[in-house]
């Protein structure tokens, strides 16, 4: 299976069942207003930020080859998957807003799916970019930007 057969519908079933269960459990969690409030915060910011890396894709963007060059650059140069790291980010604070546990655990529970993805693209992009693509693997993360100590 392609990556991109994958993408697609788990973008849309997880934004609906995040947003279900949060909106038909909401106030489980008994979060106080300013956590319910950050975390519409994140939602905005994150969205605003899924908008701007969206923007530097071509206007088809299915395969690695329909990339003229490999990202590396802006927020490529923190994390190797931002958007995917962005749309989790924006799953968790719509969850949070919503003041919903069952909004939490369906994103708990997608995480599995949203891995599987990565890997399955990671997969893609090595085949398609080889060397260049593993070696700036090595030096990014893949989803959490937490900096890697440089080796020597």
């Amino acid at each position: 299976m392609r990556s991109s057969a994958l993408r697609k519908p788990l973008f849309v079933a997880s934004y609906l069942a995040t947003v279900a269960m949060s909106a038909t459990h909401a106030n489980s969690l008994g979060l106080p207003t300013w956590a319910r409030i950050a975390g519409l915060v994140a939602a905005v910011l994150s969205a605003v930020a899924m908008a701007r890396i969206h923007s530097m894709y071509p206007p088809r963007h299915d395969e690695p080859s329909d990339f003229p060059e490999l990202l590396t650059e802006g927020p490529y140069a923190i994390c190797r998957h931002p958007l995917y790291a962005c749309t989790l980010a924006n799953l968790f604070s719509i969850a949070i807003a919503f003041d919903s546990s069952w909004g939490l655990a369906t994103c708990v529970a997608l995480l599995p799916l949203w891995i599987a993805l990565i890997r399955l693209e990671e997969r893609e992009l090595v085949e398609y970019w080889g060397e260049r693509y593993r070696e700036y693997a090595s030096r990014v993360p893949a989803l959490i930007p937490i900096p890697r100590k440089r080796r020597r």
